[in-house]
């Protein structure tokens, strides 16, 4: 997977080439004939007008947001980046197994409709008033899908928790005699590259001291995020829902830890670059934890050469009637 990072091939350099002068040419040009390609994910390509069908959806989400429109080179680097990305994981999903079948695709698009108040009729009739195809909707859905599920086994692939581990976690929350604090964040990243140069690090510092003098004088959190960031949510606000202190890396920990809602953390020095968090909401309670906990104990009978599969079988059947018994 990582080296798949790397097997791709820009064609065409968007911005000094012009391909796209800006959304509103994508909006006012008729789309060209002649789909050409702009990058070469290993074998599969993405083309312009892929990119500019998610360059005009990306800017319509904007707009029902309220929300400022980044400058044009910034949504059209955002929205490659993420294509490419996209294409990169659904490889990698494809060759590990993860996929999604139309039934359970189904069920994820009569929810979303549901939550919508629409039937499947309704919903479908919407998305094409809109100008979506409802094809290309669901294909999008099931890629969606598809990421989240790989995301997840990735991350439960690395996680090793041992009973010690557990026995320490339940012997510290039940001294502390409470829930944890959640926080409701959002964030802003300036990536840095692993060998930046003194000169590139100071740069893209200054980027992330712009974006926070930004936030202090007032400008909405969301519209900087998509303007500045380059975290996978950043056209989508930068929010990254509420999480526990064990969900978010300690340095985010220690910044949150004296904010309350509203506050905005001053600039934090990753590995992967600078970061910029805002406490939307914290919440937490003085309720004791309760862990249910339950005791198995478990019967076997071995099958031997004087012990066969039946004897077996029916010894079980008489010990769970005396068990049932008392």
């Amino acid at each position: 997977m990582k080296s798949s990072l790397f097997r791709f091939i820009l064609l065409l350099c968007l911005v000094s080439s012009g391909l796209i002068a800006g959304p509103a040419r994508a909006e006012d040009d008729e789309i060209k004939k002649i789909d050409r390609i702009v990058a070469v994910v290993d074998q599969v390509v993405i083309t312009e007008n892929e990119l500019i069908d998610r360059i005009q959806t990306v800017r319509s989400q904007l707009e029902k947001q309220g929300g400022n429109m980044p400058p044009a080179d910034v949504l059209q680097k955002q929205i490659l980046e993420r294509l490419i990305n996209d294409r990169l994981l659904l490889q990698y999903a494809a060759q590990t197994g993860v996929r999604v079948d139309d039934t359970q695709l189904d069920k994820t698009v009569e929810r979303i409709a549901e939550q919508n108040k629409l039937s499947i009729p309704e919903f479908r009739a919407a998305l094409e008033q809109e100008g979506i195809s409802y094809r290309k909707f669901r294909e999008d859905i099931r890629n969606e899908i598809i990421i989240a599920r790989l995301r997840e086994r990735e991350v439960e692939n690395r996680v090793n928790v041992t009973e010690a581990e557990i026995d320490n976690y339940l012997t510290t929350q039940s001294a502390r005699g409470d829930i944890q604090d959640e926080f409701e964040i959002s964030h802003i990243l300036i990536r840095t590259p692993e060998e930046g140069s003194p000169e590139e690090l100071q740069k893209l510092r200054e980027k992330a001291e712009q974006a926070l003098k930004q936030l202090q004088d007032g400008a909405n959190f969301a519209e900087v995020s998509a303007s500045h960031s380059d975290a996978p949510n950043a056209l989508e606000g930068g929010n990254l829902g509420w999480k526990t202190s064990t969900q978010i890396p300690e340095l985010f920990n220690e910044a949150l830890k004296p904010m309350q809602p509203g506050d905005l953390s001053p600039i934090l020095r990753s590995p992967n670059g600078f970061h910029i968090l805002k406490m939307t909401d914290r919440r937490g309670g003085t309720s004791p934890l309760v862990v249910e906990q339950t005791k198995l104990r478990h019967i076997l009978v071995k099958l031997s050469e004087i012990v066969s599969e039946s004897d077996a079988q029916q010894r079980m059947i008489i010990i769970k009637e005396r068990l049932d018994n008392g």
